[in-house]
């Protein structure tokens, strides 16, 4: 599967489905401004299990460390570094 920032979005909000309704938040309703750390959705060791989690789905060895370490936490931000990181082009996300 291409790394498209709606393929990288639908399977993180697909990983967390659980921890997000858990928390009482629908991931139909999750914004790109959604940070996954600060919400409690995920800790850190969360976090790094779930950029394994994306590498492994999308056959990427993504590298995060030019990011913003705040911004890699957030959603969209996220979505579309991996996006670009896999070479495919960054599209809006609604």
């Amino acid at each position: 599967m291409r790394a498209t920032v709606a393929a990288v979005r639908a399977f993180v909000l697909a990983e967390l489905d659980p921890a997000l309704r858990d928390a009482g938040v629908d991931p139909g309703d999750v914004d790109d401004a959604f940070d996954l750390l600060t919400s409690g959705i995920l800790d850190s060791l969360g976090m790094l299990e779930l950029i394994v989690a994306i590498d492994e789905r999308f056959g990427l060895d993504v590298d995060f460390e030019g990011m913003d370490p705040e911004r890699m936490t957030v959603l969209g931000p996220l979505a579309r570094h991996v996006a670009d990181a896999s070479g495919s082009p960054t599209e809006p996300v609604t």
